[in-house]
Formats: C-alpha cells, sequence, structure tokens
C-alpha cells in the first residue's frame, strides 16, 4: 500500500510540473506513465508524442480522468497488435471490454495527427459512463488513421449493454467531429464489427461531421450511427469515401453507411461529394422506426456496384420522409437503386434533379408510401415528386418509376 501511494504521490507531482507537454511520449511505457498521471491530476490537459514515435503495446492504455484532454500524436504509431483479446459465444458473436486506445470518461476528447494500427480488439474507444449527467461529450479527430483493426476502429459506446442491444444508456449525447482522416480495413475478425461505430441509448442525439475522410474496406459497416431512445442522429459528410465495406459475413452482409433510429427521434442527413461503391449490402442505408422524421440531402454523390439497393431509406410509423437529390448517380445494384419506402402515419415528398439509376437489378427509382403494407386502398393524402432530369436505363425491372400513393408533380 505504502508503495502504491508513493507511486501515484509520484505521478501527482511530475503531472503538477507540466512534465507531459514537455517531455513526450516515445514508448508504450511512457504513454502508460502519462495516461496514468492524467488519471489522477485533472490539471494535465495535453499528452504530446514525440515525432513519428513507433509504440507497441502489450496491454490496452486506458483513460479514466474526468477532464478534457488532447493528444497530439505527433505522426507517431500505436501498435495494438498485442494488446488484448475478445471472446467468441455458440454464434460467433465477438464481446470485449478491451481496446488499444481507451477512454473512460464524459470529458471531451481530441486527437491530432495519430495512427492506430493492428489493434488485436477495438482500435479507439470512448465508453460512456451510464450515470453521465450534463453536456454532451465531444470526439474530435484530425489527421487520425486506424486500421486493421480485429473488431470496430473507431467505437463510442453510450450502451450499457454487452452486445449494444436495449435501450440503456446515459443522459447525454455524442458530438463527433472528423477531419481528413481513414478507417481502414478494421472489423476483420469477428462478425459484424464497422470501420466507424456510434452506439448512443437512453437520452441524447448524435451529431456527427466528418470531412475529407476515407472509411474503407471494413469488414462491418463502414459507418454505423445507432440511436435507440428519445434521440436525432444528425450527420453532415463532404469529401468522404465509403468504399468496399460489409464483406466479412457472407450471411449477413453489411453497408457503407448505416443509421438506425428507434424511439423518437428523427434522421436528418446532409452528403456532398460522397462516394459509397462496392459495398456488399446497401451502399448507403436509414432506417427510422417509431414516431420520427426522416430528411437526406445528397449532392453530387455516386452509388454503385453494391449486392442489395444502392439508397435505401425507411420509416415506420408517425413520421415523414423528405428527400432532395441533386446529381446523384446510382448504378449497378442488386436490386432497386433508389429505394424510398413510408409505412404507417406520414408523408413523402421527394425532389429528383439531375439523378441517374441505371442497370440496377430491379427499378432504377421505387417510391411507396404505405398506411398499411400492401393495402387495396391508399386511405392518406398521397406523397409527393417532383422530377427534373432523371435518367433510367438498364434496369432489371424496367425503366419507368415504381410508385405507391406518391403524385408526381
Amino acid at each position: 500500500m505504502k508503495k502504491l501511494l508513493l507511486g501515484v504521490s509520484m505521478l501527482v507531482a511530475i503531472a503538477a510540473t507540466n512534465t507531459w507537454a514537455a517531455n513526450k511520449v516515445t514508448d508504450a511505457a511512457s504513454l502508460n506513465f502519462a495516461i496514468d498521471a492524467a488519471n489522477v491530476d485533472s490539471s494535465i490537459k495535453k499528452i504530446v508524442f514525440a515525432k513519428n514515435a513507433q509504440i507497441s503495446l502489450n496491454s490496452p492504455v486506458i483513460y479514466t480522468g474526468s477532464q478534457n484532454l488532447t493528444l497530439h500524436g505527433n505522426r507517431a504509431t500505436i501498435d495494438g497488435e498485442n494488446a488484448g483479446s475478445f471472446t467468441l459465444d455458440n454464434e460467433l458473436l465477438a464481446s470485449t471490454d478491451d481496446g488499444s486506445l481507451v477512454f473512460n470518461t464524459t470529458g471531451d476528447i481530441t486527437i491530432e495527427k495519430l495512427n492506430i494500427v493492428n489493434s488485436a480488439t477495438r482500435g479507439l474507444v470512448i465508453n460512456i459512463p451510464e450515470d453521465a449527467q450534463g453536456d454532451d461529450i465531444q470526439v474530435t479527430l484530425d489527421k487520425v488513421n486506424i486500421r486493421d483493426s480485429a473488431l470496430y476502429g473507431l467505437h463510442i459506446d453510450d450502451n450499457a449493454d454487452e452486445f449494444d442491444d436495449g435501450n440503456i444508456g446515459s443522459a447525454i449525447g455524442i458530438e463527433l467531429y472528423i477531419s481528413h482522416s481513414s478507417f481502414i480495413r478494421n472489423g476483420i475478425g469477428a462478425i459484424d464489427f464497422d470501420g466507424i461505430r456510434v452506439d448512443e441509448r437512453g437520452q441524447g442525439d448524435i451529431h456527427a461531421i466528418i470531412i475529407n475522410t476515407h472509411i474503407d474496406g471494413n469488414g462491418g459497416d463502414g459507418l454505423e450511427l445507432d440511436e435507440a431512445g428519445s434521440g436525432n442522429v444528425d450527420a453532415t459528410m463532404k469529401h468522404v469515401t465509403l468504399n468496399d465495406n460489409g464483406f466479412y459475413n457472407a450471411k449477413d452482409l453489411d453497408d457503407g453507411f448505416d443509421i438506425d433510429e428507434a424511439g423518437e427521434g428523427d434522421i436528418e442527413v446532409s452528403l456532398f461529394k460522397v462516394q459509397a461503391n462496392r459495398n456488399k449490402d446497401e451502399g448507403l442505408d436509414f432506417d427510422e422506426a417509431d414516431a420520427g422524421n426522416v430528411k437526406v440531402k445528397l449532392h453530387r454523390v455516386l452509388v454503385m456496384n453494391t449486392l442489395d439497393e444502392g439508397i435505401k431509406i425507411d420509416e415506420q410509423g408517425a413520421g415523414n420522409i423528405d428527400v432532395k437529390f441533386s446529381n446523384v448517380m446510382v448504378m449497378d445494384g442488386g436490386d432497386d437503386g433508389i429505394q424510398i419506402t413510408e409505412q404507417g402515419k406520414g408523408r413523402i415528398e421527394a425532389e429528383l434533379k439531375k439523378v441517374s439509376a441505371t442497370h440496377n437489378d430491379k427499378y432504377g427509382v421505387k417510391i411507396e408510401q404505405w398506411f398499411e403494407k400492401d393495402e387495396k386502398k391508399s386511405v392518406e393524402k398521397a406523397g409527393t415528386l417532383k422530377v427534373k432530369k432523371l435518367t433510367l436505363s438498364g434496369n432489371g425491372s424496367g425503366d419507368e418509376l415504381q410508385l405507391h400513393n406518391i403524385f408526381v408533380e
């Protein structure tokens, strides 16, 4: 006990001299020491790495402090090949508490110019305590590259359930900002692990802004935003690729970009200059269940060579769908090119301008509004579709719009 107290006292003393802002992290020992110091001294808010440092971990590095913390990576590389492990159940589903770099905190986390590679479990993990209150947590990544993780590349977890089921989570939301980064070949060690996964439960929203970033070649979804409870999902992307994802589980393939929103909450998405090509299920897959609206704006978006729908938007429950597509190309899909479905009490308002849907196995564009699926007679006011310069050609089920209870203006 005396040795432990002495060690903590030394950490506090070292932290008070700002050592970890001046003496840079060079290896696993100095990284662990810096994080341990921050865990016991809330005045430490910055950790600096030596330029191009190569750091090989033998165990996960875990931050448990409450303060906001910034890591200045200086293009250092953290190799997590020997850090942590996971177990598989009878259905080959993996569970673990490990990750190469783990933050158990409500403090804002900022990471700059850092590489995390070869993680035996998850690459970068932010766990939000179930009893968290107050302001949303902000996670900011700039020039961060995470590749070759066995499980998630980045996992932000506000879900008390081990397998991310249920609705139990904290009272705060998640704000995610990513720029000039990459998430490549993650989720290559077990079923259903994504390049980026955000799980938000209980109260709180997901707000995500991603620019100039590559999310490619991941075994599960490239990006999945999963919200259940009384919260919204708001996602903006500019200059992003979501290519070649979803291949790991041949029995249940995954998407380029997947949003699942359950409970009372809306989905709002804005994509500009985004590619979602060669994903094994859908390219873009947005699902809202229960009382909530879906609003999607796509401009200069390319989706091609998916095995299922190129773009799929579903709303089930008391909610509306509002979509505006301009300069959008969807081609060579294994199902409908664009499929928009509203089922329940709600309406669709859609606008397609300079949109092409070509050489898809079924319809190029399918938009359906149902109060009850396969109803004999529509009981709701028809939705609306505005079309300007729509190209449909080479689609397997024909090149006419496939509509139900939709009025074309």
